[in-house]
């Protein structure tokens, strides 16, 4: 139920771009946190493409066309806690996401900034953000409307001093997109310290 009409159920498109398969992990812990979140009406999206941007774009138009409230961008590679739609809503922000860890053994986050070991990062609640990631994060519909298509696409850029050029990803641009349009863009550190970001990693014996 929302703050400011506590008899209005709210709609949450939950959207999951992916390929042929997606993770049973991802799966289960998406069935328990659907179950554990009451007073909620949920939409599962879902968009095959190789191309992602095209997936997040296609998944923007299909939860308005199914009047949601809110989009719930969540990658078939994410295994999340039980609350953690409960947690994003509980702050009422426009913008909200988890700053999960990359797939690796050494201290990784998918938005990087000054953090430099686990002591960097904020023990819970909200922590503002310059990038989100897009494999977890809460968007309320409306900001849709006040930010010019695509929301999402590959940014390139040059720069002078440095005679190379480089690609934004899809997450980067939207940030950037929101940011200019006046948005505030937010973490919540309770749920990235429990979210999972899916892998694989291969064994072998050494010596043979």
């Amino acid at each position: 139920m929302t703050a400011s009409n506590p008899d209005k159920t709210i709609k949450i498109a939950i959207c999951f771009p992916s390929g042929s398969m997606v993770h049973v992990d991802f799966m289960i812990s998406t069935s328990i946190m659907m179950q554990h979140t009451s007073d909620v009406e949920f939409i599962l999206i879902n968009n095959k493409s190789p191309n992602i941007s095209i997936s997040r774009n296609a998944c923007v138009a299909m939860a308005q066309e199914a009047k949601a409230d809110y989009l719930f961008f969540l990658d078939s590679d994410m295994d999340i806690p039980p609350d953690t739609i409960t947690k994003l809503l509980s702050h009422n922000k426009d913008i909200i996401g988890a700053n999960y860890p990359k797939r690796t053994e050494k201290l990784g986050l998918a938005s990087h900034e000054n953090v430099k070991s686990p002591e960097d990062l904020v023990d819970h609640g909200l922590s503002p953000a310059f990038f989100l990631p897009t494999g977890c994060l809460l968007i309320k519909m409306a900001v849709f409307e006040n930010i010019p298509k695509p929301y999402f696409f590959f940014g390139l850029r040059e720069y002078d001093e440095i005679p190379e050029k480089f690609i934004f990803g899809e997450d980067f641009v939207f940030s950037i997109k929101a940011l200019q349009a006046g948005y505030e863009l937010w973490f919540d550190m309770d749920v990235t310290k429990k979210v999972k970001h899916i892998g694989q990693k291969p064994y072998k014996m050494d010596g043979i």
